[in-house]
């Protein structure tokens, strides 16, 4: 007798990368991936079966000295596509750095050098209220399951609790 085939996946197919390049950081081009965005995840099986499963990667940076935090182009680039994409709180993985690199570049107020950043309360307490109220959005809009936007939400804040920013 077989056991049961158990996939912890959530049903994904293939990994989801928010591959953005180094030419898009310097052109400061956030428009053509926030179109990416829209244009991956315009039907709600798309949108339901990627949640929390998007790794977010910025390319192009690797023979850089520099932390990706430490370089002010990817800190504007990551901080206007919050403004123009809040839905990463529904989208991004829970278990790399994508939502730490996201919240560094958005909630920083002073960058030494060497990775650190020194986080400011009210702007992170803005960001995670723009993150769930746009997660929150997304499960009215779709009539998903409220025990699962609270676990999603749970786990956000179990990340930025890790990463030692509140």
């Amino acid at each position: 007798m077989t056991s049961p085939r158990i996939d912890l996946r959530r049903g994904v197919i293939e990994p989801v990368v928010l591959m953005i390049s180094r030419r898009e950081v310097e052109a400061g081009d956030v428009t053509t991936v926030v179109d990416r965005l829209l244009a991956q995840f315009n039907r709600p099986e798309a949108i339901w079966k990627y949640r929390s499963q998007m790794t977010l990667v910025v390319d192009g940076y690797t023979n850089d000295p520099r932390e990706l935090v430490d370089i002010p182009e990817v800190r504007a680039f990551l901080r206007e596509l919050n403004r123009q994409w809040p839905y990463w709180a529904f989208f991004f993985n829970q278990v790399d750095d994508s939502i730490k690199l996201l919240a560094s570049c958005v909630c920083g107020s002073f960058y030494p050098g060497g990775g650190a950043v020194e986080i400011d309360g009210k702007r992170l307490g803005e960001f995670l209220m723009r993150g769930f109220a746009a997660m929150n959005s997304v499960f009215d809009d779709h009539g998903f399951p409220e025990d699962e936007l609270e676990a999603m939400s749970n786990g956000v804040i179990e990340v930025i609790e890790q990463a030692g920013m509140t």
